[in-house]
């Protein structure tokens, strides 16, 4: 099974290796200085996922590797935040590979999963999980451990409490569960919304995201950070698969959260400026079976902060022994 999942996951990546990034990013990928964006990057490949209600097959962004041979564990399948991509990934996903098969996946609409649409089409959260669910079903396969960070935690939540079959542990990372909706950008004009979302690629605005995502900001909140943040902004049917998103009311998941069946682990950086720590112990007293952890000297994104402490949490967590290595 091994085996076949490695074959699985290799077919398009020997070709993207031929040349310097695969082709769907946009050229300013190109200026990316981190070498772990860099190697993240490469390891991209789209794959076509068939989503039933959907005329055109949806070219998904991701990153997969099988892990090492012989593992039993469950695999990761990893989703970013708000307008983000499996570019946020890119410090944790190397580490958690080397364990266990891991997956990164673009959610539909953002990243650089393109659904051949322009961006006018169906992005609602209903959408999103129809599309997570195809892909699962098509590439994975089997239950999962499914790690949502910020509203990718909402993500995650609505999923597994839609396909429980799918998900054999859930982790939230700093998640979004108790703010419902996206308030009133949901409901302006489409031009006048149009233009409040071109603002989320400027530089000013993803400066300022920068500086609060992390606690160490002199490490953390560089301008690299920035490019690779703004990356999937430029692909061009990023502006309308955003509006439409938003159009739809967004993510509401806060009556979810006691209907969670599977064991959940909450992750949260101690010192979180965008989503309190005080959420931490609300999805505590609601969600049915949860450990929480707590992760220091950490701000939004304990993932990109402190990589070797979430893999090894996370491997814990995961409950399984790897086989050794043939």
């Amino acid at each position: 099974a091994n085996a076949r999942r490695a074959g699985r996951i290799a077919t398009t990546t020997r070709a993207a290796s031929t040349t310097d990034f695969p082709s769907f990013f946009p050229p300013e990928v190109r200026e990316l200085e981190e070498p772990a964006a860099i190697a993240m990057a490469r390891r991209c490949r789209s794959v076509s996922v068939d989503v039933p209600g959907r005329a055109k097959a949806v070219l998904t962004s991701c990153a997969g590797d099988a892990g090492p041979a012989g593992s039993d564990a469950a695999p990761f399948v990893l989703l970013h935040g708000f307008d983000s991509s499996c570019l946020e990934y890119r410090r944790l996903f190397p580490k958690l590979a080397a364990k266990a098969e891991t997956w990164a996946v673009d959610l539909l609409g953002w990243g650089f999963t393109d659904a051949q649409d322009g961006g006018i089409g169906d992005y609602s959260p209903e959408a999103k999980r129809a599309h997570l669910y195809a892909f699962w079903k098509a590439n994975v396969g089997r239950p999962m451990v499914l790690c949502g960070a910020s509203l990718g935690g909402a993500a995650a939540i609505d999923f597994a409490t839609n396909h429980p079959e799918a998900v054999e542990k859930l982790v939230l990372i700093d998640a979004q569960g108790f703010i419902e909706g996206l308030g009133p950008m949901g409901a302006l004009p489409r031009p006048v919304a149009k233009m409040g979302v071109n603002i989320l690629r400027t530089t000013a605005l993803r400066n300022a995201a920068n500086q609060m995502a992390y606690y160490d900001k002199a490490t953390f909140a560089t301008d690299d950070a920035l490019r690779v943040g703004r990356l999937h902004t430029f692909a061009p049917q990023w502006c309308d698969a955003t509006l439409s998103f938003m159009q739809s009311g967004g993510f509401k998941v806060r009556n979810s959260i006691a209907k969670v069946p599977m064991e959940t682990l909450v992750l949260w950086g101690r010192e979180d400026k965008i989503l309190e720590p005080s959420y931490a112990e609300k999805f505590m007293k609601e969600l049915p079976n949860a450990r929480l952890v707590w992760v220091e000297q950490c701000g939004h994104v304990a993932h990109l902060e402190q990589p070797d402490f979430m893999c090894q949490t996370l491997w814990d967590f995961a409950g399984k022994t790897s086989a050794a290595t043939a």
